[in-house]
């Protein structure tokens, strides 16, 4: 009998960036997004016939991020990004250290689980602070890969 798939929570598939041997999480992010894309050449002849061929050239990533304003977080992303400095990044599931209470700033206690996730070096191409009247403020980041996204398994 096949094992049934495990799907997976939002709230745990997150965005994390290198912090000296381990990645930490972005903190206070409400949503993530892995975007893998391919460029395309086309190769039509006439023996296609009424279907287009193509062949892919170069693949490419981008991963973008929604998140509650932190000043602290938000210049270290300015600073990324100013200086043209890129991040090794990590996408995939946390790993919640215990007693973790991100309300009393523990928010960095969450770190890529180890059984694996996808990583790679990113630039940041987009940063966008959003401070609307009566909510709370909140920031996008788009980090746009440069060479290779890779899976880590143990």
């Amino acid at each position: 009998m096949a094992t049934p798939a495990t799907i997976i929570k939002g709230d745990n598939l997150m965005l994390f960036k290198q912090d000296g041997s381990t990645y930490k999480s972005m903190a206070y992010a409400t949503a993530h997004t892995l975007t893998i894309s391919a460029e395309t050449q086309n190769i039509n002849s006439k023996d296609h016939g009424a279907w287009s061929g193509n062949n892919v050239n170069k693949l490419s990533w981008e991963i973008t991020s929604e998140n509650l304003y932190v000043g602290t977080e938000y210049d270290a992303l300015f600073t990324a990004m100013t200086s043209r400095s890129p991040l090794t990044v990590a996408f995939g599931t946390k790993h919640e250290a215990d007693n973790v209470i991100v309300a009393d700033g523990d928010a960095s206690c969450y770190t890529a689980d180890a059984s694996g996730y996808y990583y790679g070096n990113a630039y940041i191409t987009s940063l966008a602070a959003n401070a609307n009247t009566g909510e709370n403020a909140t920031y996008s980041v788009t980090l746009t890969g440069t060479g290779k996204i890779a899976k880590k398994t143990t």
